[in-house]
């Protein structure tokens, strides 16, 4: 917590570059107190660090449920940090914790659900640019995520369908299996096909109306928010299949993948800065400022981005933005096409977003 804390106030801290002049005798003083939080959460990330290797070795005594929590924070860290390289370790070792982990049947135990929830979470989107799927993913039994999952979908704070958290599962698990297997394009593709036919046909306005499970407070109960916010995480699903399986194009008609960059522009449109999904937003925000090569569109995504991460100074924002200008810059020397997840999925490049 107190490593997730200075990071925080590290971000928090940091002078404002794009409201003033930036001269060299003011950069010092300006980013002073940003680097002397950045050294306290240093210093106590190290010390977290050590104690959690002595945790995992002896669980029964720290108990699992603890040790997950401080993993998460440490992935909730990196986050704020930049989303990039520390949070892998962390994020398989939060999976192989879940395969023990089972949902809590009181309400005494509602803060552990939404410990397990945000580590569901976290882990899907992570698999999802990951370059290589960790080896706990395998050890997640299917038909226990499934439910985890539904369930992790009502207590997270990301307004985001059960059943489209669990395609991108499988989708990010298929795209590891076709890396490791290159004789299976044929099966990728029908698999793939199946996912994105489903995917299409989840009924978002019916989910955006299932409110009655949701914890107060936990999660945005507004009917319009809830269903743009739906619909920008279905399509942006989607697209993300097309990039994964590329293969799965052969079925589909020949302006699909236009439509759902057209139709996912617009929804994320109706989400404003007023609206409480705005915070939420940032996985569709990245993948549609992915897929377009319309420099208006561009400069209204980066926009969008730089307002999201005043509202939310987490690192991952910057690592994103920065992110979408190393594809943009690639797109222009490409002129017949990008695969933009290959890029995203680079060991150097690749990075978790939520």
């Amino acid at each position: 917590m107190i490593t997730a804390a200075a990071l925080h106030m590290s971000n928090v801290l940091r002078p404002d570059t794009e409201k003033r002049p930036v001269t060299l005798k003011h950069v010092n003083n300006n980013w002073e107190p940003s680097r002397r939080a950045m050294l306290d959460a240093l210093a106590a990330k190290q010390k977290a660090l050590y104690l959690l290797r002595m945790a995992f070795q002896d669980l029964d005594t720290h108990g699992r449920d603890m040790v997950l929590t401080a993993a998460m924070l440490l992935v909730t860290a990196d986050m704020i940090d930049s989303g990039k390289h520390g949070s892998k370790a962390h994020l398989d070792g939060i999976g192989w914790l879940l395969s023990y982990a089972q949902p809590a049947t009181s309400v005494g135990e509602m803060l552990k659900d939404f410990v397990i929830s945000d580590c569901y979470i976290f882990y899907i989107f992570a698999l999802t640019f990951m370059d290589q799927i960790p080896q706990s993913s395998l050890a997640l039994n299917t038909t226990i995520a499934s439910s985890a999952i539904h369930y992790a979908a009502r207590n997270s704070f990301i307004c985001c369908p059960a059943e489209v958290l669990q395609i991108l599962w499988s989708t990010a698990m298929i795209l590891q299996k076709q890396t490791a297997n290159h004789d299976d394009i044929e099966g990728a593709a029908a698999k793939g096909y199946e996912l994105f036919m489903q995917a299409m046909a989840f009924n978002v306005e019916t989910w955006s109306r299932d409110i009655q499970q949701v914890p107060l407070g936990r999660q945005v109960t507004d009917i319009p928010s809830r269903i743009h916010t739906g619909y920008t995480h279905q399509m942006a699903c989607c697209l993300y299949i097309m990039y994964a399986i590329p293969s799965v194009r052969s079925f589909l008609p020949e302006n699909t993948e236009q439509d759902l960059e057209h139709g996912l522009i617009f929804h994320l449109h109706h989400i404003t800065d007023e609206d409480p999904n705005f915070k939420t937003s940032f996985w569709p925000t990245f993948i549609a400022g992915a897929q377009t090569s319309d420099h208006g569109q561009q400069a209204w995504i980066m926009d969008r981005m730089r307002r999201q991460s005043r509202l939310f100074p987490w690192g991952f924002l910057y690592t994103a933005m920065e992110t979408l200008e190393l594809i943009w810059r690639e797109r222009a020397k490409a002129p017949n096409g990008l695969n933009w997840l290959e890029i995203l999925r680079s060991p150097e490049v690749s990075f978790l977003i939520v």
